[in-house]
């Protein structure tokens, strides 16, 4: 067995003089039979043959050892060293197995590597999708914050708010947190639109009803959406529109994780992840008493603000031609806008938000009979630019002070013809807060007066 072993084997004294040594250990670390013989491991280490010993770690430490030695002729070997004692208890012999592991070291090597360029394609590609989500574009760095929000936070179970105007894509982030988490393996995605359901229907939909609860309601009775959503996640759209007296059901759900159906003794477990949305003020609705300030924090947990289109206009060419090529692939059309198309519409103000662009886009799809639909093919709103008063004298001011007189007097307009002040930033295609702003750099410059 000695003799014909595949692994080297050597046997030394407690001095490390070697005493015997099988042919395979020339094939792995070139001592040969008999000019090994006699002399010691430490000669070969000195001599550079290697750069470690088994044996002699053995002698030294007095116990079974193993070590990595790397040979002189390039091979990486694994040497086992087992003592044997004489009756003082002292190292009488060393038996050594040497075992050539080098291509399995380069097997290890490559395998590092191939994991190393497998993690580097996984995160490319899951940026990838972080940078191009399905039916969702975002190119500008707003919307693109946003997305990578929803991609961090999906991978945790906080309750999320997700605010912005109507038609602005809050439920396609919505879907795209459940479906970056967890729970879009383990449950499903249930959507219900709390402003869209007669309130007293609602209870019984969100939270389900037992036997005989009402007039007309199944015998058997009903799971609601908590109930459907277990494990999963519940989308509670409109969530400004829920009825103050179901804001308290609600609260005691999301603090306890049990519900009761109408008509209900038992309450039952859940396991719900809540992502609700609105396009309302909901601080103001609290300040006002319509809407409950403990609900309020308790959805609030990580908001997640998307901007209107009007604010990210980088988006509207990319969203353009992604809507001309979807609903030339639904129709069966070749149609494309012209750039002068593109770039009238990207300076329309958008209150109706995407949805809106999308509306737009496939009326003019359907309705234009030329392959190629240009600015004259747009309706009349959507490619009239806004223009200064010809009749007024602008003569005797610099460009800046200008045009600084012109948007005060044109934000004096718009407030007067409008209800609010959201309407009237909604129109001016700017920000609540920048119009806030204008509005007491105006009251401070007394070009004009505002009555709030």
């Amino acid at each position: 067995m000695f003799q014909n072993s595949y692994d080297g084997m050597l046997i030394a004294d407690g001095n490390s003089t070697i005493l015997h040594i099988n042919p395979s250990i020339e094939r792995v670390m070139g001592l040969k039979y008999p000019d090994s013989i006699g002399k010691t491991t430490r000669y070969f280490l000195e001599d550079g043959l290697a750069d470690a010993s088994a044996t002699l770690k053995v002698i030294e430490s007095g116990k079974e050892e193993t070590v990595i030695v790397n040979a002189r002729n390039g091979k990486v070997i694994l040497s086992t060293g087992v003592p044997a004692y004489d009756r003082e208890g002292k190292v009488h012999r060393v038996y050594c197995n040497v075992r050539d592991i080098t291509d399995l070291n380069n097997l290890r090597q490559k395998y590092v590597q191939t994991q190393t360029l497998a993690s580097k394609y996984l995160a490319e590609l899951n940026q990838l999708k972080k940078s191009n989500p399905q039916d969702f574009v975002a190119h500008s760095k707003s919307m693109r914050m946003v997305i990578d929000m929803a991609y961090r936070i999906a991978q945790v179970d906080s309750t999320v708010l997700i605010l912005g105007e109507s038609g602005v894509g809050k439920d396609l982030i919505a879907r795209m947190i459940h479906k970056a988490s967890p729970r879009n393996e383990a449950g499903p995605f249930l959507k219900i639109n709390c402003g869209a359901i007669p309130e007293n229907l609602l209870e019984s939909e969100l939270f389900g009803y037992e036997t005989g609860a009402f007039t007309g309601a199944n015998k058997e009775g009903k799971a609601g959406y908590f109930e459907l959503a277990h494990k999963g996640t519940l989308f509670l759209d409109e969530i400004g529109d829920l009825p103050v007296a179901l804001q308290v059901k609600l609260l005691n759900v999301l603090q306890d994780q049990k519900i009761i159906r109408v008509g209900g003794v038992k309450a039952k477990e859940i396991d719900v992840r809540i992502l609700a949305a609105t396009n309302k003020n909901l601080d103001e609705m609290v300040r006002q008493g319509l809407f409950r300030e403990d609900l309020y924090y308790r959805l609030n947990v990580v908001p997640v603000t998307i901007p209107p289109l009007r604010e990210r206009r980088d988006d509207i060419p990319f969203m353009i031609h992604y809507y001309v090529d979807f609903f030339n692939h639904k129709y069966n059309l070749n149609l494309k806008f012209s750039q002068e198309a593109i770039e009238a519409l990207s300076r329309y103000a958008w209150p109706g938000n995407v949805r809106e662009l999308a509306n737009l886009v496939e009326r003019l799809m359907v309705m234009v009979q030329d392959t190629l639909i240009t600015a004259e093919h747009l309706p009349p709103k959507y490619r009239a630019p806004v223009l200064p008063d010809p009749s007024y004298d602008y003569s005797l001011k610099n460009l800046k002070e200008a045009v600084a007189e012109f948007e005060d007097k044109f934000i004096a307009q718009t407030l007067a013809r409008t209800k609010s002040r959201e309407e009237a930033a909604m129109q001016l295609g700017i920000s609540l807060s920048s119009l806030t702003r204008r509005i007491r750099r105006m009251k401070r410059s007394k070009l004009t007066r505002i009555t709030d």
